[in-house]
Parts: C-alpha cells; structure tokens; sequence
C-alpha cells in the first residue's frame, strides 16, 4: 500500500511541475492563438523581397504550373504565371481569414490567378470531374516559414507548395520574376519532349509525358491481368521535373529529377540512383500520344470541305442559343485522357470559353509510320462531341470524324511523314486509300485555323 501511495504523490508531483512550467501558449484560448497564428503568416508571407513561387495544382488530371505571388501588407498581391506572357502581372487582393485554422483566400478577380479555378479558360482544361483545371481559390495553411508555406485546397484539398524566389537583387522587379518564368519555360521545352524510361540497374519501366497536361504516365497490369495507366503528376522548376507526390520504383523513393543541358539523361533529386532516359519514339506512338493542332496548310481537297461542312453546321446550331459558334483549335492525339479528335468550338463573342468536344478512337500500328485509325463511338462526358454529332439540330461534327475514319468498318489507313523525327514540328497523315485526304498537323498550338477568330472581324 505504501508503495502505491509513494508512487501516486510522484506522479502528482510530475504533473505539478509540469504545469508550472508549461508554454503560457496552453492558457490562451483558440482564438488568441489563431489570432497570432494570422499575425505570424501575415509577416511571413510579406517578408519575401522577391514574392513566392506557388504549385498551383487542381484536379490531378493535371499537373502543376507556377503562379508567383507578391504580399503586401495592405492586402495587395501581385501575380504572374507561366500560362501567360512572362512578363506580365497583374495585382489583386489577398485576406488571412479564420475557418477551422488559417485561410488564405485569393477574394478579387484576376485573370492570371482565376485561370486555375474559372470553369473555362482559353486553353480549354476540363478535368474529368471538375470543369476547368479545377483549382482552389481559398487554401489551408498546414506549416509556415521562411523557406516553405504548405497549404491544402479548402475545396478539393490538393497539395500546393509556396517557396520564396532568391535572386541577386532584393527588389521585385518584372525581370526576377519573368528570368524564372523563362527559366521554366527553357526547362520544359527540352525535358518535356518525347519519352521516358525509368531506370533503377537492370529495372526499367516506360513513361509517356504528356506535355500540356503535365503527367507522366505508364501502364501496368492488376492481379487480373488487367491494364491500368497510372499517373504521375508533375510540375517544371529551373531546376527540372519535381513529381506532385513521391513515387515508389522497385524500393527506391523518387521525388523528381534534375534538369541537365545537352542530355537526354537525368538523375533523380537527391543522392538515388533513378534516373529518367529520353528515348525517341515512333511516328505512330508521337501521333497517339501527342497532342496536333490542325491547320489550314496542306489540309486535302477531301478533307478541307468536310471541315467547311462541320464549321457551318456550328453556325447554324449557334445561331439557335444567339452564338456564333466558330472553331478555336482541333486537336488529334490524346490532348486529355485518352486518343481522339479534340474540338474547341467557342462563341465568337467569348473566344475563351472553350466547349471541349472529344470524339475518341482506337488505332492499331502497321508500322513505325503508318496506322490505322477509327472512331469507336465514344465521347468525352463531360464534354459537347455528343451534342454537335449528328440529330437533327446537330452541328455535324461527324464531318470532321469522316476525315479520320468514322468507325471500325470505315477506318481510314495514314502514311505518317515529318520534318525531323526526334523534335518533330508537324506530321503530315496522308491517306492510303483516299488520294484526297491529307493533313498537316502541327506541334505548335494552332489557334482558328480557319482564320474565324475575332480578330478577323
């Protein structure tokens, strides 16, 4: 008995003293401890001379693009982001609001921001289950310092990684800013192109980079035997390819990999032995994986008034809803999720709300350049294909499907040519059976091929 009552009067002590000697923080109530929680983000969000560098990630469809930011204690926040020209900002308003922790909430319009959360933007993202590129505009501060503010989406609860940008000066001036959009911009022009393997020793897997909707991706099989693809999301830095979550390759951790000029090897990040190998693939897996702007330029005397037809078909269902209903860009290779015909009629009063239109195919490869391609029926669900395909107020989008081939029983057979096999800037598909129906593709965003655009009012 004596020995329980010694050790209760022990512990009683402990718990004394720990009392009298613990943080004065436990004695303040929730609120005063936001309340200095608010205080310290706000300093250390302001205390960035050149701003922050933002992951900016939506629906993991996609990748993550750089948005930079530049506080103000006045709740002013300048913005740029490599969607746009380099050099351009923009300022808005920022807050620090309260809501189950610290907020920081992007609260007034601004083209340059809202691009990632707006349900349209003028390169046509829409995620499979958001419309749009399906970002935040309110983010949840998990950990703040000055090398790193974590936060999470308050809606989707995507992860995005503020770091501040280090230059020689400590001025924010348009020239920090757009040298590291340049810098990104030069980064994802080379490491972006082409395809990859993973290798770890004699291990290896192939990658698929998607570069407009920055993911890399490869298939593998389930304990059925069944196909998958999984993705990998990713962002481009200065300094390379930092993956949206770390990956797990034979036992090895890999959370990205560095840039390296005249290479098409790169190491992964850290002290691993990973490394990703550019290799060139066959004008038949560039046509399906890429993503091929159509253009007026060499269009067939077949194919180019089967385009005409669709393109008046549009203006007629327009007209039905008050639009003038024009083609902003098309689109053959997988510019989302799967190979297809990608649309963007827009009205030409709004040439930035895209409504994305995707017919898709299947193909089979005869050889390193010749495929055989045809409409399997299927439409994007979230998209307009389905609407614009034939009834009887459609827009005769089934015209521009013919010039593919429509269906199994009515493939259509492509000779594919180019002008430089590894860094391609078009493909010409030229049809093995119909003299007529040839088609330049480009690797350059080609953007109102038939010359609809507003600025030719």
């Amino acid at each position: 008995m004596m020995k329980i009552l010694l050790k209760a009067t022990l512990l009683l002590a402990a718990l004394t003293v720990y009392t009298s000697c613990s943080d004065d923080n436990d004695l303040k109530s929730p609120s005063e401890r936001l309340q200095e929680a608010t205080a310290k983000y706000m300093d250390i969000l302001t205390s960035a001379p050149n701003g922050w560098a933002m992951t900016m990630y939506g629906d993991l469809d996609f990748g993550g693009f750089n948005v930079l930011c530049k506080f103000e204690k006045n709740g002013k926040v300048t913005i740029a982001n490599e969607k746009f020209a380099a050099d351009t900002t923009a300022v808005s308003h920022f807050k620090l609001e309260q809501s189950s922790g610290v907020v920081l909430s992007f609260d007034e319009y601004c083209e340059l921001f809202h691009y990632f959360s707006d349900p349209v933007n003028n390169d046509g993202y829409n995620s499979q289950t958001e419309n749009g590129f399906g970002a935040d505009l309110e983010f949840r501060i998990i950990s703040a310092s000055a090398d790193s503010v974590v936060m999470r989406g308050k809606k989707h609860d995507t992860k995005i990684v503020m770091t501040p940008l280090t230059d020689d000066t400590t001025e924010i001036t348009d020239s920090v800013w757009a040298k590291y959009l340049r810098e990104v911009a030069a980064v994802a022009k080379v490491m972006q192109k082409g395809s990859y393997h993973m290798i770890l020793g004699n291990d290896s897997i192939k990658m698929k980079a998607n570069r407009r909707n920055r993911v890399l991706s490869y298939t593998t099989t389930d304990e059925e035997g069944n196909r998958l693809t999984k993705k990998l999301p990713y962002i481009i830095t200065p300094n390379g390819i930092t993956l949206y979550e770390t990956f797990n390759f034979k036992g090895e951790k890999v959370n990205g990999f560095r840039y390296a000029s005249d290479t098409d090897t790169y190491k992964q990040e850290g002290t691993g032995n990973i490394t990703l190998e550019k290799f060139t693939p066959t004008l038949c897996e560039q046509l399906v994986d890429g993503i091929w702007y159509l253009t007026t330029e060499e269009l067939g005397s077949f194919a180019k008034p089967r385009w005409n037809q669709f393109r008046n078909g549009l203006l007629s269902f327009g007209k039905a809803y008050n639009q003038e209903l024009v083609i902003r860009y098309a689109v053959f290779g997988t510019m989302r999720n799967r190979f297809g015909l990608t649309v963007g009629p827009v009205d030409k009063a709004s040439p930035y709300s895209v409504f994305v239109s995707e017919c898709y195919f299947d193909y089979k490869e005869k050889s390193n350049d010749e495929i055989e391609v045809w409409f399997n029926g299927e439409f994007d669900e979230l998209g307009n294909a389905e609407v614009f395909y034939p009834n009887k107020d459609g827009a005769r989008m089934q015209y521009a499907v013919q010039t593919f081939g429509e269906s199994k029983t009515n493939s259509r057979t492509f000779k594919i040519e180019t002008d430089n096999i590894k860094e391609p800037t078009y493909l010409k598909l030229i049809d093995q059976k119909t003299s007529g129906n040839y088609m330049k593709l480009m690797a350059e965003p080609v953007y109102f091929p038939f010359g609809d655009g507003p600025e030719q009012q």
